[in-house]
C-alpha cells in the first residue's frame, strides 16, 4: 500500500515538473536568439554598402552630326576668342581717350589763366600756323582766310569770354553796315539813316572798373 502511494506521488511530481521544464526550456532558447540578434559596436561596419550608380548610355552622332558639332564647336572657340580681343582693344582705347581728355583739359585750363600771356600767344601762332599749312596749295584769299580762321579760334580758346563780347559787337556793327550799303546800292539814302542804330556813347570812351582791366590784361 505504501508502494502504490509513493509511485503515484511520484508520478504527480513528474507531471508537475515536465510543463515548467518545457517553459525554462523554451526561455533559454529564446534568451540565447536574442543574444545572437544584438551587435556589438565592434561588429559595425565603417562605411555604408556602395550605392549604386545609375549607368548613362550615350547616344553615338551620325557622321553628319558629328561634323557639324565640330564645325560649329570651332565656330564659337573663334567667335568668343574675337570678342574677348575686341573687348581689350575697347578698353585700350577707352584708357587713351580718357587721359587724351584730361590732358586736354589740363591744357585748357593752363592757357586760360590769367597770367599766362606767353602760352596764349603761342597757342595763337600755332593756329595762324595751322591754318597756313592747310591752305599751302591755295590761292592768297584762302591762305588769308585759313590762317586767319586757325589765329581766331585759338583766340576763342584762350580768351573766350572777351572773344564771346567781340563777336557780339561784331555782329551788330555788320548787321548795320550791310544795311547801310545795301541803302545806298539802291539810293534809298534817308531809310539808310532811318535803320541806323543811334548810339549816343559811340567813340566816347568807356569806363571800366580795375578789376575788369586785369581781367581783360
Amino acid at each position: 500500500m505504501s508502494f502504490s502511494h509513493n509511485f503515484r506521488f511520484s508520478k504527480v511530481i513528474r507531471m508537475a515538473l515536465i510543463p515548467s521544464a518545457a517553459v525554462i526550456a523554451s526561455e533559454e532558447k529564446t534568451n540565447d536568439q536574442k543574444e545572437k540578434l544584438i551587435c556589438r559596436p565592434s561588429d559595425l561596419p565603417i562605411y555604408s554598402h556602395d550605392i549604386p550608380t545609375p549607368r548613362c548610355i550615350e547616344e553615338k552622332p551620325t557622321w553628319l552630326g558629328h561634323y557639324l558639332q565640330e564645325k560649329i564647336a570651332g565656330m564659337r572657340l573663334v567667335v568668343e576668342k574675337v570678342v574677348k580681343e575686341v573687348n581689350a582693344y575697347e578698353q585700350v582705347a577707352e584708357e587713351y581717350v580718357r587721359q587724351g581728355v584730361d590732358k586736354a583739359d589740363g591744357a585748357l585750363t593752363y592757357l586760360r589763366q590769367e597770367n599766362n600771356t606767353a602760352p596764349k600767344i603761342g597757342a595763337i601762332a600755332i593756329g595762324g600756323l595751322s591754318g597756313l599749312i592747310l591752305s599751302l596749295r591755295k590761292g592768297y584769299f584762302k591762305k588769308t582766310l585759313y590762317v586767319t580762321t586757325g589765329a581766331l579760334a585759338m583766340t576763342a580758346v584762350c580768351y573766350p569770354k572777351q572773344t564771346t563780347e567781340y563777336a557780339e559787337f561784331g555782329i551788330q556793327e555788320g548787321k548795320k553796315y550791310a544795311t547801310i550799303a545795301y541803302n545806298f546800292a539802291y539810293g534809298d539814302k534817308a531809310e539808310s539813316d532811318d535803320s541806323c542804330i543811334y548810339r549816343p556813347d559811340y567813340g566816347k570812351e568807356e569806363e571800366v572798373s580795375d578789376e575788369e582791366v586785369q581781367y581783360r590784361q
